[in-house]
């Protein structure tokens, strides 16, 4: 696969609040999703961060080399992801928040 420009991507911002007795699960789950999706073609990285002031919140940071669209109905419902989404409602304290973004510009880190 070639690699994807930044026209060719989309970017977004998870927050996922959960219930503080339901963190470590919480927790738990997103991680073994993040391992699992990381396999997908489309997966360019994410970040999987705890608000400083939250820390029952988790901030995940994705891209993938699709589009919004192509993202919510190819990758929202992949098999492994199922059990996940049926119980990630019962686990936050709030809704879960997504921010899409369109990426303009990059700037990794220089090698060494």
């Amino acid at each position: 696969m070639k690699a994807a420009t930044l026209q060719d991507q989309v970017s977004f911002v998870v927050h996922l609040p959960f219930k503080p007795e339901h963190t470590a699960l919480g927790r738990q789950m997103v991680m073994e999703i993040v391992r699992t999706m990381s396999r997908e073609p489309e997966f360019i990285n994410t970040w999987v961060n705890e608000m400083q002031d939250e820390p029952d919140t988790l901030v995940l940071y994705e891209s993938w080399a699709c589009s919004r669209d192509d993202f919510i109905a190819r990758q929202l419902s992949k098999p492994y992801r199922l059990a996940y989404e049926a119980q990630l409602p019962a686990l936050l304290s709030d809704e879960r928040h997504i921010v899409f973004l369109t990426p303009l510009a990059g700037f990794p880190a220089r090698s060494s």
